[in-house]
């Protein structure tokens, strides 16, 4: 780099030095008080671009580090590919994890090569998922019910022993179409009107011996907690479960029931607004009332309002069906089962029995 001096150097000619040729400033800097030094600054500075730089053999070791960690970077932006094998599409999309306490939608970018379907996230680089055409026996696209209460298009493989794997992308028709035209590519086939099996299990292994599961779904909860000695709730999202002995509700997240109500402690159930929080704007809400040692309790639970009609009918019937049982008695005569006021009032039609009442 050679010095060279110019009355005439505008601010465009002072940049196109310094990218072109290159500055070196040599600057002693001395900073004094009441005329005695106290600070001294030797700067030494070279300022150029980058090819400038390398010209002259100055960071060579940092731009060639700098190189091949781009370049290694670039190399994992997508899966590694075997012999012969391309993609033909790819698209952003989820994939239904589940495998032992682990239930997750994964995120990462589907490709659809001329072999496979395969699921790759880029940080930290991983396949997601993968199968090739061979294993896919059927496909399907089914609408199923989202946590923000509506409903979306997954697409469903069937695969070979009868596994399922659930896709979703913004338009999974479009997934549909181009992986079935890889397939058939492929010279492979698909079963048409084949059954899946619905594999509806429940999380966690909770339920009693003899529990029989009528009614379940997603479903929120207000969860009571302490903070600074005082009552809060918060809004959590789970499952809620209705079986022959009682309505418990399943947190997603700790994978654990908190909240487990014996049926026949169940009041009444109803669906109605509630404010969540300091917002002005009222949802309609699930509110069940039941019974806890001699006090009375409220639980509440939100999701769309279809679900939460669905959720009112179901426990509302079971509620009345413990009303109809606790007005059942028994003739003292003969055992045969009547209403209390109907033995009250017209007797045992059995046995003749008459209460003193009566008579």
């Amino acid at each position: 780099m050679e010095p060279t001096r110019s009355s005439q150097a505008t601010l465009n000619d002072l940049l196109d030095r310094i990218l072109d040729k290159g500055i070196l400033l040599n600057t002693d800097l001395i900073i004094s008080v009441a005329g005695i030094p106290l600070l001294g600054v030797n700067l030494k500075l070279a300022l150029a671009g980058m090819e400038t730089m390398l010209e002259y053999g100055i960071m060579q070791d940092w731009d060639e580090a700098q190189r091949a960690v781009a370049m290694k970077k670039t190399e994992i932006d997508r899966p590694s590919l075997g012999k012969d094998e391309y993609i033909i599409f790819s698209v952003f999309g989820t994939h239904w994890y589940s495998k032992g306490i682990y239930n997750s939608w994964r995120a990462g970018t589907l490709y659809i090569t001329n072999k496979r379907l395969i699921q790759f996230r880029k940080m930290p680089p991983e396949v997601l998922f993968e199968v090739y055409y061979e294993e896919i026996r059927a496909m399907a696209l089914r609408e199923r019910d989202h946590f923000t209460g509506t409903k979306r298009k997954e697409l469903h493989l069937l695969l070979k022993e009868d596994d399922v794997a659930q896709l979703h992308t913004k338009d999974s028709d479009a997934l549909r179409k181009v992986l079935e035209d890889a397939i058939k590519a492929r010279g492979l086939s698909l079963a048409e009107n084949l059954a899946f099996p619905d594999k509806k299990e429940v999380p966690g292994e909770f339920l009693q011996q003899e529990e029989e599961v009528y009614h379940s779904g997603q479903m929120w909860h207000q969860v009571s907690f302490l903070a600074d000695g005082s009552t809060r709730y918060q809004w959590k999202p789970g499952h809620l479960y209705l079986t022959n002995k009682r309505l418990c509700w399943w947190y997603d997240f700790e994978k654990k029931l908190l909240l487990d109500i014996p049926s026949e402690k169940l009041q009444h159930v109803t669906v109605q607004n509630v404010q969540f929080g300091s917002a002005p704007v009222e949802e309609k809400s699930l509110i069940v009332l039941y019974k806890e040692g001699k006090e009375n309790k409220v639980v509440c639970f939100s999701f769309n309002e279809a679900s939460l009609r669905e959720w009112e009918k179901t426990i509302g019937e079971l509620t009345k069906e413990h009303e109809a049982g606790k007005g059942m008695e028994t003739c003292p005569r003969c055992g045969r089962k009547a209403t209390r006021v109907d033995l009250l009032e017209n007797g045992c039609s059995r046995c003749g029995w008459v209460s003193h009442r009566i008579q």
